[in-house]
């Protein structure tokens, strides 16, 4: 656990045999944000930490992209520590949530709208990964700047902490994971904005120059 960018907290767990990390941040804004719910025992390794950064105050939101287990098993968990959290998730991730033992506040949004809340204002974006490649979400902080990225953007590697730099280019985007349609309206969408860095689910975050 770590700082990575301005409030930006990164928690990771790195896969030896795999040479492969998996992250979740917390945005510690007015309101607090937790990009990825995270494994059942990443939600209990970092509710602690979680805790000791943000003191007496409640964590507001968590943001799930998608239904895997990284980003949405440990929901359940945090909802305990933190009743009146509230889960930001597209439609389909929502029918799914109780399944997995989340009983709290649910808000829908999709690819295209925004969430303003004090300090946070976000931008979802369609990006298909869920399911059958429905649209699961990603996540810009306007604000700070942050993209949470999700699968999208994956790299190899002990990633943990660690910063590498690129220009911002859409275009540049992998064409092996995504059919060619779904991969241009994915690409256009994302021409629309500008991060500042992008917190990646797996491997090195991107300081955009």
């Amino acid at each position: 656990m770590s700082i990575i960018y301005g409030k930006l907290w990164q928690f990771t767990d790195y896969i030896k045999p795999m040479d492969f990390t998996i992250h979740q941040y917390l945005l510690a804004s007015e309101p607090s944000i937790l990009l990825a719910a995270g494994t059942v025992q990443e939600a209990e390794r970092n509710i602690p930490e979680i805790k000791r950064i943000l003191g007496n105050k409640s964590l507001s939101y968590i943001f799930i992209s998608h239904m895997e287990t990284d980003e949405a098993g440990g929901v359940f968990l945090l909802q305990k520590e933190y009743p009146d959290v509230c889960v930001i998730c597209g439609n389909l991730s929502a029918r799914e949530l109780y399944g997995w033992g989340y009983s709290g506040e649910i808000k829908t949004v999709k690819g295209g709208e925004c969430l303003n809340d004090g300090e946070l204002s976000l931008r979802f974006i369609n990006y298909p990964s869920e399911v059958h490649l429905q649209d699961g979400l990603l996540c810009f902080e306007e604000n700070s700047g942050v993209l949470y990225s999700s699968d999208l953007m994956m790299s190899f590697g002990d990633a943990g902490g660690k910063i590498i730099e690129s220009e911002w280019k859409p275009q540049g985007i992998s064409e092996d994971r995504l059919p060619a349609g779904r991969l241009e309206i994915l690409r256009s969408s994302l021409g629309g904005i500008i991060p500042e860095f992008v917190a990646v689910g797996h491997g090195f975050c991107i300081k955009i120059r």
